[in-house]
Parts: C-alpha cells; sequence; structure tokens
C-alpha cells in the first residue's frame, strides 16, 4: 500500500462499505493496518459522520502496543459486567477454556471455546465439557481416546483459574483479541454485555 494507486485502491474499498460494514472492520479488522491505509479509513470515518463517537478510536486501538497496566483496564471492563450466563453480578468475571470430544467408531469431533462468566458458572462449564468427553469421547478409534485425554488434561489444567482473583491467560487473550470493539462500546454497557454474550457458559 505504499503507492499511491495502492492507497487510491484501498480508499475505493473503504468507500465501497456500506455503514454497517465499515463499522464491523473498523472495530474488528483492523489490526495490522498501515499507517496509510489507517488514515484512508479514518478518512471515511469521518467523511461519514456515523453517529459513534469511538471508531476512530477502536481502529486506533488496534494498531498499537499495550502496557500490563492498560491490558488490565481493559480486562477489569469485562470483569465488572453481570455474568451472561446467570446475569449475577457478585464476584467479578473471568475466563476459561473448554474442550468437547464426540466420538462415532471412525469420526472424532474435538472443540474447544472460551468461555467468559462468573466463577461458579465456569465451573459448570468445565464440568460439563468434561462430562460430555467422558461420556461421548471415547468411542472413536485412535483419536477419540487420545482427544479425550486431552480434554481431560486441559480440564485439570484450567478449571483451577476459574476463582482466581486475578485475570486469567484467556480473559486477557480474550480482551485482546477484541480490543476494538470493546473500545469502542467502553461506556456502553448494554453492548460490551452483548459481546460477551457469545462466549456465556
Amino acid at each position: 500500500m505504499s503507492t499511491g494507486i495502492d492507497i487510491q485502491l484501498v480508499k475505493a474499498q473503504y468507500a465501497q462499505m456500506s455503514d454497517n460494514e465499515l463499522i464491523n472492520f473498523v472495530t474488528q479488522d483492523a489490526s495490522g493496518l498501515t499507517p496509510q491505509a489507517l488514515e484512508a479509513a479514518k478518512a471515511e470515518l469521518e467523511k461519514r459522520r456515523l453517529p459513534h463517537p469511538r471508531l476512530s478510536e477502536a481502529l486506533e486501538a488496534q494498531n498499537k502496543a499495550y502496557t500490563v497496566s492498560e491490558v488490565d483496564q481493559y480486562c477489569m471492563l469485562v470483569r465488572n459486567l453481570n455474568c451472561p450466563g446467570c446475569n449475577s453480578n457478585a464476584t467479578p468475571l473471568n475466563a476459561t477454556l473448554t474442550a468437547e470430544v464426540m466420538s462415532f467408531i471412525l469420526f472424532t469431533s474435538y472443540k474447544k471455546q472460551v468461555k467468559v462468566g462468573c466463577p461458579t458458572c465456569l465451573d459448570k462449564a468445565n464440568n460439563g465439557a468434561l462430562l460430555q468427553s467422558l461420556v461421548l469421547g471415547w468411542w472413536g478409534f485412535p483419536f477419540g481416546i487420545i482427544r479425550t485425554i486431552e480434554a481431560i488434561i486441559l480440564y485439570i489444567r484450567h478449571k483451577k483459574h476459574n476463582h482466581s482473583e486475578l485475570a486469567t491467560e484467556q480473559l486477557v487473550n480474550f480482551a485482546t483479541a477484541n480490543i476494538g470493539l470493546i473500545t469502542a462500546h467502553k461506556d456502553n454497557k448494554e453492548a460490551l454485555q452483548q459481546i460477551i454474550a457469545v462466549v456465556k457458559p
């Protein structure tokens, strides 16, 4: 994107996006833009004057380095929300990783998922995934047995952190992966709740 022709193509691409497409792009898919592409996206936002005060900020948020303290602040925005599983706000939220295995003779399905919620709901999510794996995971050969053992190891490794007073590695990863969205909506609790609803336990 270093030539004038290239940047004109980029500007044209932004101009062809619908408002929703542009919003999704600048809040979720703008990581790694060149400085020229970043400025072009900002210019398109300014031209459209969309009724959203933090889109340019969300754009920049995906293209900067963060200190540990700054990442912690993003994690706290998530941790202070209501649990998407039970709607409780009694304890700070956290995140865990679950693994579910299902096997049918020669077919094995292995699915890992990040879950965000209160410690109690995270425990339930880990326990439910483990139970499914123990009941349905062993029947495939040879990967059913292998994947079920992996799921058990993952359960042991991650469940013990559900009640941690600090943000877990999974929550840090979730916050940084969604830093554009969180930045765009950090003053809107309802919108932040919708972001974590897709990973509810």
